[in-house]
C-alpha cells in the first residue's frame, strides 16, 4: 500500500513539472499575441521592455512603451513574456487540489473495491483523495506562479550583463 502510494505521488510529481516544460524556442509562437497585450521583452544584455504588444514580424518585435514605440531585432530577443496570461499561485494551487483530489479519489476507489468486505480497510482509504489533493496543491504551489514566457532563444556567448 505504502509502496503504491510513493510510486503515484512520483508520477504526479513528473507530470507536473513536464507540464511546467513549453516549446518556447519557436519564434512562431510570438503570432500568438494579441496587439494590446501587455508583455516583456528581454534582450540579450538581460535588459528588458515592458509595453504592449505592436506587431512580430520574422526580423523583429514591436513593444509600445508609453509614448515610445520600441523595435527589437529577433537576433537580440532574449525572452517574450506576457504579463497578462498565466496563473497566480493560488490558481495553481487550487488547481493541483483538484487534480490531486480527484487522482486519490480515484485510487481509493478502484482499492476500496477491492477490499469491499473489510470494512476499516475501505474507511482508511477514505483518506487517500485528501492526501494526494494536499500532495497535489504542494507540488502545483511551488510551481512559478505568473508570466509565461512565449520566446526564449538561446543565450549568445557574445553578451553579458549590463554592470550596475
Amino acid at each position: 500500500m505504502r509502496q503504491l502510494i510513493q510510486v503515484t505521488c512520483s508520477v504526479l510529481l513528473l507530470v507536473g513539472i513536464a507540464g511546467a516544460q513549453g516549446t518556447e524556442q519557436s519564434w512562431d509562437n510570438l503570432s500568438t499575441l494579441r496587439a494590446g497585450e501587455k508583455v516583456q521583452v528581454v534582450d540579450q544584455k538581460l535588459r528588458s521592455q515592458n509595453g504592449t504588444f505592436v506587431s512580430v514580424s520574422d526580423e523583429s518585435i514591436t513593444v509600445q512603451t508609453g509614448k515610445d514605440s520600441v523595435t527589437i531585432q529577433r537576433t537580440d530577443v532574449f525572452r517574450v513574456s506576457s504579463r497578462e496570461r498565466g496563473h497566480s499561485r493560488g490558481q495553481n494551487t487550487l488547481l493541483g487540489l483538484a487534480v490531486g483530489g480527484l487522482a486519490g479519489l480515484g485510487l481509493g476507489v478502484v482499492m476500496a473495491a477491492n477490499h469491499a468486505e473489510d470494512v476499516p480497510i475501505a474507511a482508511e482509504l477514505a483518506g487517500i483523495p485528501l492526501l494526494f489533493g494536499g500532495i497535489g496543491a504542494g507540488v502545483s504551489a511551488a510551481l512559478p506562479a505568473g508570466h509565461p514566457t512565449i520566446y526564449r532563444a538561446e543565450r549568445r556567448k557574445d553578451q553579458t550583463a549590463p554592470q550596475p
